[in-house]
């Protein structure tokens, strides 16, 4: 891999790890101050609302120059978001849906950046490789870090550790914005192209993009639905931090594992045992929530879900080099992300709406059903692309 490829793994690796930190903690930071889940969802719901928007504008910056710019913008945004929790403290609720606009600005313009710039740095000889190699970089920082937290936290009284955990996040946001000036990438010079952005393009992205909006449907999980349950159900940040550890190990070497015995023959198979392990995992929490079920979910769904992630990322990318569109990879990647987003905030209204009419938690179970069928569905089209899988970009 060249000398940007292994910055970016460097950033990416230092990027989890500052979400590490902070990210699960800000869900659970909410819930604490007000005990609702409708409350959690509205945040996320705006956040996955203003994603999308924020990729056009971020594609825009791209495509005028390169990706470090919207990349380093990305990075002050949520800079600037951990530096408003830090200020408004416990006053929160009144300030959700602006929070929420704000991370999901911060997210829109890192991921397009990202993205483009793992597509810019990579090409189908070494794209699995890479992926294999963020996805275990970033699970053993992602280990490390809620375990800090949650240790900090449960040594201070009320929200001091949270106070002190948002200002070590911000730190690094900061650091991770002074490291994006090594990047190097060449200017594009051109105007983004709304049609691509808008439109299904061709039949095999057109697959891509139904694979990813049922994706997205499961999102909501991982983000605060399973982390919120834990709390509850063990009454302790550090119990989330130690979860937390153990399914980043487990994913870590879950990705090693793809990256070294799943060759393009049997990339199908890998579909399989991804979606259909990670809805078994949350079986065990259908059937009752516990410590035990709990458990069972995170160690089996951190060891199942990189074998069909991997395909996913690199079956994106690769269609775009079959297609011969490489000059086209920013709108291609606004367009995925539109799906995406479209999927997570489907599943949120969802969400919020059983939540509103039955206004009985109980009902939680049968969304986790639903939801965990979604990763099967989007198995099921991306299966569709076996040429693009099992072949090369020719």
């Amino acid at each position: 891999m060249c000398r940007n490829a292994k910055i970016l793994l460097t950033m990416s690796a230092l990027f989890t790890f500052a979400i590490g930190l902070s990210g699960i903690f800000v869900n659970v930071f909410i819930w604490k101050e007000t005990n609702s889940f409708i409350v959690i969802a509205i945040y996320n719901l705006v956040n996955y609302i203003f994603v999308p928007i924020t990729f056009i504008l971020a594609g825009i910056l791209a495509k005028r120059k390169n990706g470090i710019g919207s990349l380093r913008i990305g990075l002050l945004i949520y800079a600037l978001f951990y530096a408003l929790i830090l200020l408004i403290g416990s006053r929160e609720i009144a300030y959700i849906c602006f929070l929420g606009v704000v991370h999901g600005m911060a997210t829109g313009f890192y991921w397009l950046a990202f993205n483009t710039l793992s597509f810019d740095f990579t090409d189908i000889s070494n794209r699995d490789t890479f992926n294999g190699f963020n996805g275990s970089f970033s699970g053993i920082t992602a280990a490390v870090a809620p375990v800090i937290s949650a240790y900090i936290i449960s040594r201070f009284s009320g929200i001091s550790g949270y106070r002190v955990v948002f200002l070590m996040t911000l730190a690094i946001f900061l650091l991770l914005s002074l490291i994006s000036i090594v990047l190097r990438c060449e200017n594009c010079s051109s105007k983004i192209d709304f049609k691509r952005v808008f439109s299904s393009n061709c039949k095999e992205w057109g697959i891509i993009r139904k694979a990813v909006i049922f994706w997205g449907f499961r999102d909501v999980i991982i983000v605060f639905l399973v982390n919120i349950l834990i709390i509850e159900t063990t009454k302790s940040e550090l119990s989330l931090g130690k979860f937390a550890l153990i399914a980043s190990l487990i994913s870590s070497a879950s990705y090693m594992l793809v990256q070294k015995i799943i060759k393009p023959s049997r990339r199908i198979l890998s579909i399989s045992i991804g979606t259909i392990g990670s809805f078994l995992a949350i079986c065990a929490l259908v059937i009752k929530i516990s410590h035990n079920t709990l458990f069972t979910y995170i160690t089996m769904d951190a060891f199942f879900l990189p074998f069909f992630t991997i395909q996913l990322s690199s079956s994106t990318f690769n269609v775009i080099n079959r297609a011969h569109e490489e000059n086209m990879r920013i709108e291609y990647m606004i367009n995925k992300d539109l799906m995406l987003n479209s999927g997570r905030v489907i599943s949120l209204i969802i969400l919020i709406t059983l939540l509103t009419v039955f206004k009985n938690p109980s009902i939680l179970k049968f969304y986790l059903v639903f939801i965990g069928l979604a990763p099967i569905v989007s198995g099921y089209f991306l299966r569709k692309l076996k040429t693009v899988l099992e072949g090369s970009c020719e």
